[in-house]
């Protein structure tokens, strides 16, 4: 049997097909097991991104009090900036919220009334009369467009709330598992070299180093300048008096966790909210987006996140587009992290088989 580079690699890829291929035939024991596991993936997620927000914080106070009392003391100023939250932010976005809904009807009109304006201009029309684009479907292709964009954010919305209510459902569960994260902190990695030969112990622990400096510093850094760029946005927003401010500054914010393509999401239904008031106030709001984003990208996003992640902006941006494509939106927001994690561990993999490859003389 050949025994030559190429011949392995094509066995490796034969042994995982075939093993993929028997594990489809037994689905019955592996469906219990993929539900038990998707149950628990979003309490699990959850519990992890706060964990790393909570981290810097408790390492903090243990240095002058016990763990324990410093993860009670981040725990009750947790629980202090969800009530001003739903004191002071949460009533003002759940009204405007609703008067959005209601006047959804009358913003439709005004998009309906601008975009027969358009097909009116010169322009347009001497399109139309060389018969390259039909002007008499415009408006209800566009409106139709408008409809599916604002059903597809509406499906958003509708996730997002499900996801919510998973997360109420399971709340007396995350603080329980942030606490364990937070007083084992500094045992993981320990946990992890105890089941693995002594050989592979200073690889993995520097690939688990390097994965959790890339994991906490994308958490931190893009929930730091989606609170920034949330700022930014609202105040820009009041400034040019488009409708909704504080609404539209949350998508912005949310929207901000995804790469590259975010401000081009959160662009679209503020931009359909400002064309009820002008066209003008249109283009102010993509100043606003753009100043805001130059802004973290270049001045503030830097001194957050460093060069961590370490992943070139070309890669980000296929990597999103292609997750969209696979997962959805929620494959956008962790496509970035979940590839950083398999490059670092595939580079530490290729140097160790690198470096403890045996010379062909030497075999000899």
């Amino acid at each position: 049997m050949p025994q030559g580079k190429w011949f392995r690699i094509g066995y490796g890829i034969i042994i995982v097909l075939l093993i993929a291929f028997l594990a489809s035939k037994v689905d019955f024991v592996f469906d219990p097991i993929g539900k038990v596991l998707a149950a628990l993936f979003v309490p699990l997620l959850i519990s992890g991104m706060f964990y790393y927000l909570f981290r810097p914080f408790v390492r903090l106070f243990s240095k002058k009090m016990p763990k324990t009392l410093a993860i009670l003391l981040v725990y009750i100023g947790a629980i202090g900036v969800c009530y001003l939250f739903f004191l002071m932010i949460w009533p003002p976005i759940r009204d405007q919220s609703i008067n959005l809904v209601d006047n959804f009807p009358q913003i439709v009109k005004s998009v309906d009334s601008w975009l027969e304006s358009v097909q009116e201009h010169e322009w347009f029309r001497e399109i139309g009369q060389e018969n390259t684009l039909s002007t008499e479907n415009l408006t209800t292709k566009l409106t139709g467009s408008l409809d599916e964009i604002l059903n597809s954010v509406v499906g958003s919305v509708r996730g997002i709330f499900n996801l919510l209510m998973n997360f109420f459902f399971l709340l007396s569960l995350v603080p329980f598992i942030i606490y364990y994260l937070l007083s084992e902190d500094d045992k993981f990695s320990g946990h992890v070299l105890q089941v693995l030969p002594k050989r592979y112990h200073n690889e993995v622990s520097g690939a688990l180093k390097d994965i959790d400096a890339s994991i906490g510093s994308f958490i931190l850094s893009k929930v730091l300048t989606s609170l920034l760029i949330g700022g930014l946005t609202f105040i820009g927003y009041l400034l040019i008096d488009v409708p909704y401010p504080l609404l539209l500054g949350l998508i912005a914010a949310i929207t901000n966790f995804i790469p590259y393509i975010g401000p081009l999401i959160a662009f679209v239904p503020t931009a359909v909210v400002a064309l009820t008031v002008s066209p003008m106030t249109v283009l102010l709001v993509g100043i606003v987006l753009i100043v805001s984003n130059q802004i973290e990208s270049n001045v503030i996003g830097p001194r957050i996140i460093g060069k961590q992640m370490n992943v070139h902006p070309l890669t980000v941006m296929l990597l999103v587009i292609g997750a969209s494509a696979i997962i959805g939106a929620f494959g956008m927001i962790i496509v970035v992290p979940v590839y950083a994690i398999i490059k670092i561990i595939a580079v530490r993999v290729y140097k160790f088989n690198k470096s403890n490859r045996i010379p062909p003389d030497a075999a000899e």
